[in-house]
């Protein structure tokens, strides 16, 4: 068994990639909306709750954490080879890596990066894609988390805050998703900007997975479940029962 962290649902985009590649992988699922929002905790403290977290996948005998939240990724300090850093024995990987790769495979010359306002104001991805010799543009997008923790995914004000967002990054070929909760919103972002090659790190980052299972899925978080449950099936199409398994 492997874990998955999120502050909400946008790590299940990491798990359906798992699905999708057939990954047989058993998975413990922590969403921890019950607790202060990533983006608005400093990174010592964002580093704290990591650590706090470390301690629940310890008791379970996690020791592989995929950490598909980007500003949660952005605290941690990883390995340059392995793309991981312990806390407590636990090995949380961050999906940085991944998105540095995949964009670096993209044959894009105006790279756009959104992500939340932590994961855009931390510079991670300016000081990670500098040396690519791509023409970057960044944007916060924080009000898409919301919509999708909300189930939200096709209303007007969604469709205004993604026009929003394709504007302020102006003329892009490529666009980097550096949320996990925004691949929900990818056809409409295809349908307003369909030029735009759309970058999800997802399926990257779950590479190295190998562990085989029975396909398992146990769902855990510090907020409330029928709420997770709830936006889960209308942003994924993943249902949550009462005891965390899971169904397509």
């Amino acid at each position: 068994m492997i874990g998955i962290m999120d502050w909400g649902i946008g790590g299940f985009t990491v798990y359906k990639a798992m699905r999708a590649r057939g990954l047989t992988t058993d998975i413990l699922y922590f969403s921890d909306s019950g607790s202060t929002p990533y983006g608005k905790l400093s990174r010592g403290e964002l580093r704290e709750r990591i650590a706090q977290i470390a301690e629940l996948f310890a008791q379970r005998e996690v020791t592989h954490v995929l950490v598909g939240c980007h500003s949660a990724s952005s605290a941690l300090d990883p390995d340059a080879e392995t793309g991981r850093e312990r806390f407590d024995g636990v090995a949380f990987e961050s999906i940085i890596p991944a998105a540095v790769r995949l964009s670096g495979r993209s044959a894009s010359r105006r790279l756009g990066v959104i992500g939340g306002e932590r994961t855009i104001r931390s510079g991670v991805y300016e000081r990670a894609l500098a040396s690519s010799g791509k023409q970057l543009a960044f944007c916060a997008a924080q009000p898409l988390s919301a919509f999708v923790e909300a189930g939200e995914l096709r209303s007007p004000a969604v469709e205004s805050e993604v026009r929003r967002v394709m504007a302020a990054l102006g003329p892009i070929d490529a666009m980097l998703i550096a949320c996990t909760h925004y691949p929900a919103l990818t056809p409409l972002f295809a349908v307003i900007s369909p030029e735009v090659e759309l970058l999800d790190p997802g399926d990257e980052m779950i590479a190295s997975v190998c562990e085989s299972g029975n396909g398992q899925l146990e769902f855990l978080t510090s907020g409330d479940r029928g709420s997770s449950a709830r936006a889960a099936k209308l942003a994924f199409g993943i249902t949550i029962d009462v005891a965390g398994s899971e169904r397509e």
